[in-house]
């Protein structure tokens, strides 16, 4: 075997079929290499069986270190292309953005500087020629028209309307040569040239009197523009910033609207200073008009939200709109509203947080929203709480925190660092980026110390210092008597002290161009902010660009609240939209709609039934009153009768009636020898059988006049009233009207009122109806046989109520034993009080018995009374279900309980029948129109929110569907802001950082 081994082992020289793969290591040539195919196919397969074969193979042929070398020998030189390409190009682009920068200074530069030349020299000069020129035409026209009647005409009439206006000197003089030029044309020399047609002055004469007439009103026209060029600036405020302004305060409305959360606020300028400072004074000055309260005493008690809306071409006017108080044009009006509202605050409170919102209309002032509060105190006085100083503190820090601007009031006169605006600004800003100063009574300092303050050197605010003199001079009156308006008073003082100050508030320009580097210095002004004017315009700056600066903020915000209340929108109600008007449609149909159910409760059946409950208590208290209290009842009379034995009856004495009703009681409690009762008188013994039933029969007709003139028809009339007013509260008791308890009582006091028109009429016409049964009433058979049962149940409801009042008794006594003994000792103290009055004692007083006590004795009366009747009842029922009562008609005068039903049912019948038709059709045809007439149709927008905001479920569902639809407004407003925004910074020039890549100046 191990011979056969090393035969098998392959020599370590290559093998033969090696270079067969690997050419170019082989000694011959592969022409010597080949073989058969079938042979190399052996060996090859004798090499894979065999593991030495691979072991022998050399290493160096299955190794991967030269890879890496042949691939960076590979892209070796394309690396180094593409550096060598990357850096050419950075190079080029550095020298084409270098050239970029200078190009664009250089025409920077000159764009500057033709733009200069042109508005300080070509600008006016083409101006003033073009509208020279054109004034020059058209008075030469007007002129060479007016001439063709004469010259001395024309000129008498420019002379005579020079001489009535109070002209300058320069007029004067143009007004002398007009004179002198007329002298001469009208002094009878004549020129050579005239019209061939007539003596009319030379057209040349005529051109040079329009030029000069032309000259002198063109330069008057320059003079009175450079008088007032304030009121060109009220009429249509100097910014281009107004429409972006109006837009942000009309979204800032919304959003109070929505929220009076911080995320959903945009800023505000919030006025604060001392009350001496002229807070007041300022508003005032930049309104126009006086409108804000004044009083000794402090009189702002209530923030005021102040917001000015320009709008051109109207009268000035406020409104209110918490209030619903609109188009207020009277100024004085809001000063005294706005006094109101602020004294409306108790005096222990001396200021409240409850803002008072205030909006003015003009077309003289700028898109703001301001912030009134009350001023800083130092002290308080002797009226006003101890923690008052505290208090205002604390409401003016609520009011100037983020991102509201703060507009700082400080007088002149007093020096900065005691200004308690600035003090409270500094706490909450103290970089001062959000405050503006406005210093007020700079005509009572130094101009020189007033212009040194108001460049903020010692206390620098970022919005810098305003100064202004909001003390009006005195009022001019106009040609017409008009007075001067507040705004003009104002700003003549202003100009006056300003312009009289130049050299303090107006410096020349230091401009100093050093060139460095081929760099501009900047230029340095030296003038500071003066004016009202100029106070508008910085704080309509102010607030667009605060507004602006944090509009992309509330725009997240705004989107955010809008994801979430379209959220809760689709849990809540599915995305279904209700509205206030279609809230009251469906409560109004609802309402209807259960009246109408309702109604079926008052169909003739029903009513019909209802009267008959109230007859047969009425029967019960005819036959209370007329049979069960006679004694000849009692005696068993009548019952004789019923059962058809006359002489059983006439022979019934008291002792057989009375042991009768004693077995009747006594057999009820369960004893069986009750003892004798007192007797009564016997009958007649001549009495004959025509007197008793003569008795009888005047007992019936007794009862049943009674019955049919006890009032049905007002009864009747009331009972169904009132179940009409019973359903009316139902209805508008139950949901939804349970929350709206004014119309609920409008609703309810709408159907009395119709109630009460239709039932005098209604109970007329039904005892008008019940009259005839007031004296014959006609029976047939079968309404006798229908009584009988109705009679004989309402016997037996009664008898049932009688023994279940009996039964109460027995368990507040203590058993039936007790209550036996109890009525035993009401009897006997009855029977001696009896006794006493006979002899003639009946004023002394019978001993007291401490047994029972006087509730016991009274509730054993109260049995005995149950009882007696109770004897009675089962007697009649008795007789009831006799053969006698059941044969007919006939037998009313011993049945009168069957008759007074029959009776009964006839006034039901025909009370239902006149009820219906008049009341019941007429309510029910009245009550729902009514209620579209009275409800629906008087309620303007106002009520007709509030009537659906009274149910809780509706006011939450309307609340976020509104708040829902204000957030998808603004949001969409938000959007187109935030573009204007950023246009408007795109077409605004670009400092600072330089733009970067190698096409960036052309992209």
């Amino acid at each position: 075997m191990l011979s056969s081994a090393r035969k098998a082992v392959v020599p370590r020289s290559k093998p033969r079929f090696f270079s067969q793969y690997h050419p170019k290591q082989s000694s011959r040539p592969l022409v010597h290499t080949a073989r058969p195919q079938l042979q190399s196919a052996n060996r090859l397969k004798a090499f894979k069986n065999s593991a030495a074969a691979w072991r022998s193979v050399h290493a160096r042929a299955l190794s991967y270190t030269a890879l890496p070398r042949l691939v960076a020998r590979a892209f070796r030189v394309p690396i180094a292309g593409v550096g060598v390409g990357a850096g050419a190009f950075g190079y080029a682009n550095y020298k084409l953005e270098e050239l970029r920068s200078q190009t664009t200074g250089i025409l920077n530069d000159i764009q500057d500087s033709a733009a200069d030349f042109y508005d300080s020299s070509v600008s006016p000069f083409l101006s003033s020629a073009g509208s020279t020129l054109s004034s020059f035409r058209n008075s030469a026209q007007s002129t060479a028209e007016s001439a063709r009647e004469g010259l001395e005409g024309a000129i008498g009439s420019i002379s005579g309307t020079i001489e009535g206006l109070d002209a300058p000197g320069w007029l004067a003089s143009v007004g002398d040569k007009i004179k002198s030029l007329g002298s001469g044309g009208s002094g009878g020399q004549k020129n050579d040239r005239e019209e061939p047609g007539g003596n009319g002055p030379e057209p040349a004469a005529v051109v040079t009197g329009a030029a000069v007439a032309a000259t002198a009103l063109r330069m008057a026209e320059d003079e009175e523009e450079e008088e007032s060029p304030a009121q060109d600036a009220d009429a249509a405020p100097p910014t281009d910033l107004l429409g972006l302004t109006k837009k942000l305060i009309s979204v800032r409305n919304i959003l109070q609207s929505i929220d009076q959360s911080d995320a959903l606020t945009l800023p505000s300028i919030v006025v604060i200073g001392s009350q001496s400072s002229g807070k007041s004074s300022v508003l005032e000055a930049i309104v126009g008009k006086e409108f804000l309260p004044k009083g000794n005493n402090m009189v702002t008690r209530r923030p005021i939200e102040l917001t000015l809306i320009h709008t051109p071409g109207v009268q000035p006017y406020g409104s209110f709109p918490d209030l619903h108080l609109d188009n207020i044009k009277s100024f004085s009006t809001i000063q005294s509203t706005l006094t109101e509202l602020n004294l409306s605050v108790p005096s222990h409170m001396a200021v409240s947080d409850d803002p008072i919102r205030l909006h003015i209309h003009s077309p003289t002032v700028p898109d703001l929203t301001l912030i009134d509060l009350p001023g800083y105190i130092q002290i308080a006085n002797i009226d006003q709480p101890d923690e008052l100083k505290e208090r205002i503190e604390a409401l003016c820090e609520k009011y100037i925190r983020e991102p509201n601007v703060i507009l700082a009031v400080c007088a002149a006169d007093v020096d900065l660092a005691n200004s308690p605006a600035l003090r409270a600004s500094r706490r909450i800003d103290p970089l001062g980026l959000r405050t503006l100063g406005v210093v007020t009574k700079m005509d009572l300092v130094d101009p020189v110390l007033g212009a040194e303050t108001l460049r903020g050197g010692r206390y620098p605010l970022g919005l810098g210092y305003v100064g202004v003199v909001t003390k009006p001079a005195e009022r001019l009156r106009g040609r017409k008597g008009e007075e001067e308006s507040l705004s003009e008073s104002v700003r003549r003082r202003e100009e006056a002290f300003f312009n009289g100050n130049k050299e303090h508030f107006y410096p020349e320009e230091n401009t100093a161009v050093v060139k460095s580097k081929g760099k501009n210095a900047a230029v340095a002004k030296t003038e500071v902010m003066v004016g009202t004017d100029v106070l508008r315009r910085r704080l309509m700056e102010v607030l667009e660009g605060s507004m602006a600066g944090a509009l992309h903020g509330i725009t997240n915000n705004v989107q955010l609240e809008l994801e979430e209340a379209t959220y809760q929108f689709k849990v809540q109600y599915n995305d279904r939209r209700i509205s206030a008007e279609s809230y009251v449609a469906e409560t109004v149909d609802g309402l209807k709609a259960r009246f109408n159910a309702y109604a079926n409760q008052f169909n003739k059946p029903a009513v019909r039934e209802r009267l008959k409950g109230m007859l047969d208590e009425k029967i019960m208290s005819v036959l209370e009153a007329i049979y069960w209290s006679d004694k000849r009842l009692a005696n068993g009379e009548l019952n004789a009768l019923a059962a058809g034995d006359l002489k059983k009856a006439l022979a019934v004495d008291s002792n057989a009636a009375a042991s009768s009703s004693s077995s009747g009681f006594f057999g009820f409690f369960g004893s069986s020898k009750p003892e004798p009762t007192t007797k009564t008188k016997e009958l007649p013994a001549q009495r004959d059988l025509k007197d008793v039933e003569t008795y009888w029969k005047y007992k019936l007709d007794a009862a049943s006049s009674l019955l049919t003139k006890s009032g049905v028809g007002r009864d009747s009339t009331a009972l169904v009233a009132d179940g009409l007013r019973s359903l009316i509260e139902g209805i508008v008791g139950a949901e939804p009207m349970n929350h709206h308890p004014a119309y609920a009582e409008r609703i309810t006091q709408l159907s009395h009122a119709i109630l009460r028109r239709y039932m005098p009429v209604t109970s007329d016409q039904v005892e008008n109806a019940i009259k005839p049964f007031k004296h014959d009433v006609d029976v047939e058979e079968r309404e006798w046989a229908e009584a009988v049962g109705r009679t004989v149940n309402l016997v037996e409801k009664e008898v049932g109520m009688l023994e279940g009042k009996i039964g109460e008794i027995k368990g507040r006594i203590g058993g039936a034993r007790r209550l036996r003994g109890l009525m035993e000792y009401v009897r006997a103290r009855e029977k001696r009080e009896e006794e006493r009055k006979k002899a003639g004692a009946a004023n002394t007083e019978e001993p007291i018995d401490y047994r029972y006590s006087p509730v016991q004795v009274l509730e054993a009366r109260n049995a005995q009374l149950y009882t007696d009747r109770l004897a009675t009842l089962k007697l009649r029922l008795m007789a009831l279900k006799s053969k006698q009562c059941k044969a007919g008609p006939k037998a009313d005068s011993v049945c009168p309980e069957i008759f007074l039903n029959v009776v009964a049912d006839k006034l039901s019948y025909m009370s239902t029948l006149f009820i219906h038709i008049e009341l019941l059709d007429q309510f029910f045809y009245q009550f729902p129109r009514e209620i579209d007439s009275r409800l629906i149709y008087d309620l303007d927008r106002n009520e007709v929110q509030k009537f659906a905001r009274e149910n809780p479920a509706i006011r939450r569902h309307l609340d976020l569907q509104d708040r829902k639809d204000k957030l998808e407004q603004v949001c969409y407003c938000m959007v187109q802001l935030q573009s204007l925004v950023n246009l408007r910074k795109e077409s605004q020039p670009k400092q600072g950082r330089r733009q970067q890549g190698l096409f960036g100046a052309f992209f």
